[in-house]
């Protein structure tokens, strides 16, 4: 019931302090998310982010809920999340205590969830995929605590 965007918003109205671990991608897949995102999509989204005291890592478009990160077609949807983690990382940082701890999580599942050719098996390498995620997460880590 936490992947549906327009339930999660209406939660949030009635429990404005829940706290959400946010798989952003359910949402841009459920709602079929336009790219370039909408400020209308965008604000949806802020508010679901602020809310957020963890991250599954996976980048969706509005037709696929894992993307390959490391094909170029996909890249603007990988910008597109990268903000999105960015963003969240920053306002958990303002509501975070010194001890805590925030956590992403690399989420690449295998087939049926990542996307399969003919032959049944997986388009990209995902373990080599997760560790290029957990590169760029622990890179934006870096740039957001130093500012």
């Amino acid at each position: 019931m936490t992947t549906d965007l327009f339930f999660m918003l209406h939660l949030l109205d009635a429990m404005p302090n829940l706290r959400l671990t946010g798989d952003l991608s359910h949402y841009v897949v459920g709602r079929e998310f336009w790219y370039p995102i909408s400020a209308e999509d965008d604000a949806m989204m802020q508010r679901i982010i602020n809310n957020c005291w963890g991250f599954h890592g996976r980048v969706a478009s509005r037709e696929q809920i894992q993307l390959q990160i490391s094909f170029p077609q996909n890249q603007h949807w990988v910008e597109v999340f990268m903000d999105w983690w960015r963003r969240g990382f920053v306002q958990w940082r303002q509501k975070a205590n010194q001890d805590d701890t925030l956590t992403f999580l690399c989420e690449l599942g295998p087939p049926e969830y990542a996307m399969t050719g003919a032959d049944g098996y997986e388009l990209s390498d995902r373990w080599q995929e997760s560790l290029t995620m957990k590169d760029q997460i622990r890179g934006l880590w870096q740039s957001v605590t130093q500012q």
